[in-house]
Order: C-alpha cells, then structure tokens, then sequence
C-alpha cells in the first residue's frame, strides 16, 4: 500500500524539478488537474498505465524511472523533442 503514496511524492518531486505546475503537466500528459493532484496526494489508488505512460513522457522519463520499479534512483530519461526545445 506505501508504493502509490511513494509514487505520489516521486511524481510531484520530479514536477517540481522540470519546474512545472500541476496544470502545465496535465496540460502535457493529455489529463487533468484533478488526476495529477490525486495521484501526487495518494488519493488515486489506481492510476491506469496508460495515464501514467503519459505522465512519464510529458515529464521526460521512462515509466519505469517515474514509478522506481527497480529501486534504483538512476533516471533513465530519455526527453522527447518538444521538451528538449524548451
């Protein structure tokens, strides 16, 4: 049960490091304020992969690095062009 609320605060952290406001993200994933505020706050128990693919690319990482599945705290970013520019 720790690895959404773990999840959460990963999420708003790398957010704040590309120095981007809940809204500028969900604007970038395709979502909601809603849904990235409830997933940074652990309110969402079960964020789809999908939303969660689009979350990672709009922050510029992998999915794997966004949800830590391998307990390494290495980024395996790779940046899409649209972020590379900005």
């Amino acid at each position: 049960m720790d690895a959404i609320p773990k999840l959460g605060k990963r999420l708003q952290e790398l957010r704040e490091r590309r120095g981007l406001s809940i809204t500028e993200l969900a604007e970038r994933a395709g979502t909601s304020y809603q849904n990235i505020w409830r997933i940074e706050r652990g309110a969402q128990l079960d964020p789809s992969i999908a939303l969660m693919r689009a979350i990672a690319r709009a922050l510029g990482v992998g999915l794997d690095y966004l949800s830590n599945t391998f307990g390494k705290d290495e980024e395996s970013e790779m940046l899409p062009r649209e972020l590379a520019l900005v």
